[in-house]
């Protein structure tokens, strides 16, 4: 017997504002909001969803979203406590639609960096490391450079693991680069089956 899964409906975007040229909106983030507007903002956009969420409907997404929202956040120098509190109050408003998280847990984020540079080329990674150089999270700890970049990237990938491991709804973790993509594909399919 053969398992259909229907294609997940697009749960939403947390992006606030426009994305620059490069498709990343975190290089002069800083220069527009702060932490707490942000965290506002994107909380608005998630209200905004879920005023049109269908209730008949099962949301799954993968946790870039959220990811991007906590990233720029961290950016942004928000303390942990401040972080946390956004975390907890995201899922308080998504309680209603009871959504599905498939995040893709990365267990070396300086191995990671590594390899998307070298995939994206010396363009992209110049234009990450100035972006990120003047973010208030590098600047209040003194960091530049690569070194820099490493340690915000160490620091993010275990925070954001720390969140996930929070979170209240159905959720599957998988290796972020996978050594089987068939693999993936079928642990995927195995937990969308169970969770029905």
């Amino acid at each position: 017997m053969r398992t259909v899964i229907q294609r997940p409906r697009i749960l939403f975007s947390l992006l606030v504002g426009v994305p620059d040229r490069m498709g990343a909106a975190f290089g002069t983030i800083h220069q527009v909001h702060t932490a707490d507007s942000f965290a506002t903002m994107a909380l608005q956009k998630l209200d905004a969803f879920l005023e049109k969420a269908g209730s008949d409907v099962r949301y799954v997404f993968e946790s870039h979203p959220l990811q991007s929202t906590v990233r720029v956040l961290l950016q942004l120098d928000a303390p942990e406590p401040a972080i946390l509190k956004f975390w907890s109050d995201l899922q308080d408003q998504l309680a209603p639609v009871e959504p599905w998280l498939l995040y893709f847990r990365e267990s070396d984020p300086g191995q990671a960096m590594e390899a998307i540079f070298q995939e994206r080329g010396l363009s992209w990674q110049s234009y990450v490391l100035e972006a990120l150089s003047q973010s208030p999270w590098m600047k209040e700890r003194g960091l530049t450079g690569i070194a820099g970049l490493r340690e915000m990237f160490r620091h993010y990938a275990a925070f954001i693991d720390q969140l996930v491991d929070s979170w209240r709804f159905p959720m599957l973790a998988l290796a972020a680069r996978s050594e089987s993509y068939e693999g993936r594909t079928n642990a995927l399919v195995e937990w969308v089956t169970a969770c029905g």
